[in-house]
């Protein structure tokens, strides 16, 4: 099964114009509004990565690049539907199933990729106690929102998180890259879960799975430009009063730098970046829950 990369969340918002403002000074740029749908896009070259339309709040889905016709065709018979038209930007044909919570799964095939646009920053020069890198030349990044580059995972609460791992493994090919557990004799309760691309290397995670009383969603994650970006991304929506949640800080799972903050409808996401890749030959790691496995330093998680 080739997926090549999840590319795009789906969402209801009762104030879709509320949420694409939070959105844009989050990093996103405004794409187009089609068939009562507003669409958003990163720097990238996917055709968009976040839609929402109007109603009662809710998570719905999410959409996957899928690498070839035969692998459209073989979802196809996995969720026993046809392939059609994408009516989304970009266009293609496209795939429509469900996961066992009830997220609605899209797998495109053919759309046409966007132009990246360029983001104006060069690659950091770090003085540090490695190099010295940066000579006669000054750090001075420009303030703005970040550059959000691509959608990078999404974690998903569960209510039976080991068959909800098990199903994603076994129906879309994913294979995790780290497994959680209370007790080291018991059944798993959250896994991170990266696609099973051979020797390409790709994101440690591109779903998560973590055990809850009912299903939902945590958070949506996007990877922005580098440090630099992702700490004025910070002072950018602080300074125009959007509602923090946690950071900044390092995650223990996937190494990545973090911030997240609350949409106007209580939808988490996460700006992240310097996030570890794996491949076939990366072993999976089991390991305990505990404070320690939610960040290498930062803040304390809200609530703990």
């Amino acid at each position: 099964m080739t997926i090549e990369d999840i590319e795009y969340v789906l969402f209801r918002h009762p104030d879709v114009a509320a949420a694409r403002s939070f959105m844009t000074d989050y990093g996103l740029l405004d794409l187009a509004t089609q068939d009562g749908r507003s669409y958003m896009r990163g720097y990238g070259d996917a055709p968009f990565a976040w839609v929402s339309e109007p109603g009662e709040a809710a998570f719905l889905g999410m959409g996957f690049r899928v690498g070839s016709e035969a692998a459209l065709e073989r979802l196809a018979h996995r969720f026993d539907t046809a392939v059609v038209a994408s009516p989304h930007p970009g266009g293609g044909r496209m795939v429509v199933g469900g996961d066992p919570d009830g997220r609605r799964l899209e797998f495109v095939f053919g759309a046409e990729r966007a132009t990246p646009i360029p983001t104006g920053g060069a690659p950091i020069a770090w003085n540090d106690a490695f190099g010295r890198n940066r000579r006669g030349a000054f750090q001075r990044p420009d303030y703005g929102p970040a550059h959000v580059l691509r959608l990078g995972h999404v974690a998903l609460f569960s209510p039976t998180p080991q068959a909800t791992i098990a199903w994603y493994c076994d129906t879309l090919g994913m294979r995790p890259s780290e497994l959680i557990r209370r007790a080291p004799d018991e059944a798993p309760i959250a896994s991170f879960m990266h696609l099973d691309l051979g020797a390409a290397w790709t994101d440690h995670h591109t779903v998560a799975i973590v055990g809850a009383p009912a299903p939902g969603m945590d958070h949506v994650s996007f990877e922005c430009r580098d440090f630099d970006d992702l700490g004025i991304g910070h002072m950018v929506m602080r300074d125009r009063g959007h509602r923090h949640r946690w950071g900044i800080g390092r995650h223990f799972h996937g190494s990545q730098v973090f911030d997240y903050w609350t949409d106007p409808a209580g939808f988490h996401v996460e700006h992240y970046v310097d996030g570890d890749l794996v491949n076939a030959d990366t072993p999976t790691l089991d390991c305990l829950f505990g404070r320690d496995t939610l960040l290498q330093w930062g803040p304390e998680f809200p609530g703990l």
